[in-house]
């Protein structure tokens, strides 16, 4: 957990699957540390559509569509991520972990790196953050959010199996895991924070 570049401000990655309190937790820690936001995917405007996200029609493409497209949006999202370090830290709201962990859900899985390993070109966080919840507490958290499902999510859903395939291939990105079912908001974000003291990434006086 050290930081790639001298100088260079810190890349914190924030995963989890839907529901585990992810959003909340990267706008809070935004805010705790003011630092920039970068979604995996960014929004990139459908040429076909435009002013849609790209992300829209691509989740309805074929699978090797799809994958494709995430795979490539990760070295977008990693090109964002180094311009933005040049000014402070940066949040990833999801990264490379979830997009190499969520194709293992395909018939037949791409073949790209082993699960833990990076592509080539691009640039590594400082620290992962893995965000897991109970079953009942994740699918309660979706449902008052009133949005509308991917495939992948209805996979998760449909099959502990399957969660719990990705929740391991995650782990191979070797992270920091946080359990918030019993945590409130404000509770885990003291526990990043601390995770990301111990780590050298921020000095004692942030927390």
């Amino acid at each position: 957990m050290k930081v790639e570049e001298q100088h260079r401000s810190p890349l914190i990655l924030i995963e989890g699957l839907d529901g585990v309190g992810k959003s909340t937790q990267v706008k809070a820690l935004a805010a705790a540390l003011g630092a920039k936001v970068v979604q995996s995917p960014p929004f990139i405007d459908d040429p076909i559509h435009p002013g849609n996200d790209l992300r829209i029609r691509m989740d309805q493409g074929s699978a090797n569509a799809r994958r494709e497209y995430y795979r490539s949006s990760n070295f977008y999202t990693s090109e964002l991520a180094r311009s933005h370090l040049e000014h402070g830290p940066v949040i990833l709201d999801r990264y490379w972990p979830s997009t190499a962990s969520f194709s293992i859900l395909d018939d037949q899985p791409p073949k790209w790196e082993p699960l833990g390993a990076w592509p080539a070109g691009m640039i590594l966080p400082d620290v992962v953050i893995l965000l897991t919840v109970d079953e009942a507490n994740r699918l309660k958290r979706i449902g008052s959010r009133g949005i509308s499902t991917t495939d992948e999510e209805k996979k998760l859903a449909e099959l502990s199996e399957n969660r719990a395939k990705v929740l391991e291939s995650i782990r191979f990105f070797e992270p920091i895991e946080i359990d918030t079912s019993r945590k409130n908001p404000k509770e885990v974000l003291d526990e990043i924070m601390k995770w990301l003291q111990y780590a050298g990434l921020i000095p004692p006086a942030d927390i």
